[in-house]
């Protein structure tokens, strides 16, 4: 890259161009509306100039998405020349904003673009930053091309800060310098997004369900962030991803290099990172410069949802600040307090849910940290003044460190029932209690207590004997429709076999008990199979505990069509192992005597096993063998 840039020929063939930044910047009138390159492609040598030419400026509206830098027009002391307009709210306006000395515009960044060729928000000035020409005059808007490249093409007045540090792109970002009517050459070190810390235990937690959310061959959209650089680490197992994402950061290169992300599978722009802007290291930004790899494009394609519905196996990871039990989600705001933005949320949700076997989601951790204490995120009402970004009807997935949600389609009492079991358990209690007063789930619905939380250390994926893989994960409430649609695919022989009577029904009262469990006297594990979101339970086991938690009894049933395939033997030997670690010593089951199966499978447990028979019952009792001093087992 710096070869490259840093050759004069261009300032000789554009001379007549080049002038300083004050001369620049003194080119700007008052009352101009200006437009200020984003993120890392902020031009900073012209920013400096601006706010020191601002004296004899006076009303100037300054048009801007992210901002990285210090923004020092924002000011109070520059309120008289400088009004901020700012499309996403970061650190350095967010005071200005919530203030009234800056104004925020919540618009999706893919109509931007329209927003200034339609001249409705018509841009007086552009204030950009470029790559050195080429030997043609083209220059790269590298890192930040998102909205630029409109402002730029619909500017009266173009300026750019010319900087061999800005990587050459490649794909639709480039300029002419016929296009710049004032070149400024000024080399400066790109302004870099700082790198996440150490991922914590909630956010790896979040990854981990992600994870099993992206199949091989995704295409991913991620925004900025600890817990999408988190997601992207866990991803080293996955084959041929795919990139097609408003921005990326360290964490795409990463996975570049590891030959993860290939863009094979792409259906649009095959084998290709696709961004509008890119926030990260130095590194990042070298790795950028002349990859063909790598196609930056303007919000106006990324963001659209058209085109992100145009892409198979779409996955949109998109944060929230918070989202109500039936699925409204804040993202812009907190309460009245106006924190980020829009940006390309809405459009990636959107358009994921159009694209086939899409995937939106949205990720967040349970809990925030606020001056008042610690509060959920999932919470009965939104607060008021928050903006909902995804309305209900838009929200498919939910993750939180608790698992996750699947709500598209589903009842108002199954999304509440689904957003409660990933809430902190603190704050589940409170939370069911809202539900049952606004009428949105059973009047005598019951949940697990808050000082038994979901043990997430018991998921895992298996494979059968005959390669088919089954996800095993603890029971949860909200897991009753599914419940209830196994019990009634249930042949009449293997209802008879579980519960040792012809049941015909199953109603709510029943079977919320079984799907109600404390996870310390009792534990239920279930297996799933099919894509998240079209799950069904095909096996599930329990145990319940006597008073002093020595002994316990078990049960388990497999679906019919999924018999004979080991599950029933892992489904005891887990169940078994979970109840060991915890101290229990002796376990029991009552199975009729017509029921082989699983009788076979206690007498091959490896335990001491003793059974008595009364009438058409057989009493199990199966004790832990004792071990003596030579190490032999005592039966």
């Amino acid at each position: 890259m710096e070869k490259r840039a840093m050759s004069n020929k261009w300032r000789n063939l554009h001379a007549d161009k080049i002038v300083s930044a004050a001369e620049a910047t003194q080119k700007i009138r008052p009352g101009d509306r200006v437009f200020i390159g984003s993120a890392c492609g902020e031009p900073q040598e012209l920013v400096r100039a601006l706010v020191e030419h601002g004296d004899h400026l006076a009303d100037m509206e300054l048009i801007h998405v992210l901002t990285l830098g210090v923004a020092p027009y924002t000011q109070a002391k520059y309120a008289h020349s400088f009004r901020p307009n700012a499309f996403f709210i970061g650190n350095s306006v967010r005071e200005a904003v919530n203030t009234a000395r800056a104004d925020y515009t919540p618009v999706f960044l893919s109509q931007v673009p329209q927003l200034f060729r339609s001249r409705r928000l018509g841009i007086d000035v552009a204030l950009v930053m470029v790559s050195p020409p080429d030997d043609y005059g083209n220059c790269s808007l590298g890192v930040s091309v998102d909205i630029t490249k409109a402002a730029v093409e619909t500017a009266k007045l173009v300026i750019a800060q010319v900087n061999r540090h800005m990587p050459r792109a490649h794909g639709n970002c480039f300029l002419n310098v016929r296009q710049i009517h004032f070149l400024v050459p000024h080399d400066e070190p790109l302004l870099e997004w700082p790198v996440a810390g150490e991922a914590d235990e909630v956010t790896r937690r979040i990854a981990q369900h992600l994870n099993r959310l992206i199949p091989d061959g995704s295409t991913l959209q991620l925004g900025i962030g600890r817990i999408p650089d988190a997601v992207l680490s866990t991803l080293t197992d996955k084959n041929d991803l795919g990139i097609h994402t408003e921005m990326f950061s360290d964490g795409v290169l990463k996975l570049a290099r590891q030959g993860v992300i290939t863009g094979r599978a792409k259906t649009l722009n095959p084998g290709k990172i696709v961004g509008s802007f890119a926030a990260g290291s130095r590194e990042l930004f070298e790795f950028m410069d002349d990859n063909p790899q790598i196609e930056m494009h303007p919000s106006e394609y990324t963001n659209s949802p058209f085109v992100i519905a145009g892409h198979d196996n779409m996955v949109a990871i998109n944060a929230a600040l918070e989202i109500d039990l039936t699925g409204q989600v804040v993202a812009d705001s907190i309460g009245q307090t106006l924190y980020s933005g829009i940006g390309g949320h809405a459009d990636f949700i959107r358009g994921a849910a159009l694209a086939k076997n899409g995937k939106p989601i949205i990720a967040m951790p349970s809990t925030a940290d606020t001056p008042e204490g610690v509060r959920s995120r999932i919470v009965a009402t939104i607060q008021e003044g928050a903006g909902v970004i995804t309305t209900r009807g838009d929200t498919h997935y939910v993750v939180t460190e608790y698992g996750v949600a699947f709500l598209h389609g589903k009842t108002m009492r199954e999304r509440a029932m689904s957003l409660i079991s990933i809430a902190h358990p603190d704050f589940r209690a409170e939370l069911l209690h809202a539900a049952k007063r606004r009428r949105i789930v059973y009047p005598n619905q019951i949940m697990p207590p808050a000082q038994a939380p979901y043990p997430a250390q018991y998921e895992e994926t298996i494979t059968l004997r005959t390669g088919e893989k089954v996800f095993v994960r603890p029971i949860r409430p909200d897991d009753e429709p599914m419940m209830r649609e196994m019990f009634y695919e249930f042949s009449e022989q293997t209802k008879y076999l579980r519960y040792h009577a012809a049941l015909k029904a199953m109603p709510h009262n029943k079977m919320q008990i079984f799907c109600t469990v404390d996870y310390d006297t009792e534990m239920a594990l279930i297996g799933l199979v099919g894509p998240p979101g079209a799950e069904q339970i095909i096996a599930v086991s329990r145990y319940m505990t006597d008073a002093e938690k020595r002994s316990a009894e078990v049960a388990f049933t497999v679906q019919d069509d999924w018999q004979r395939k080991g599950l029933g033997t892992y489904f005891f030997e887990k169940l078994v192992k979970i109840g060991v670690e915890r101290g229990i010593k002796e376990f029991q089951a009552y199975v009729l005597v017509e029921n082989a199966g699983m009788l076979k499978i206690f007498h091959r447990s490896g335990f001491v096993v003793e059974t008595e028979t009364e009438g058409d019952v057989v009493r199990v009792t199966m004790r832990l063998p004792e071990v003596e001093k030579d190490g032999k087992r005592r039966k």
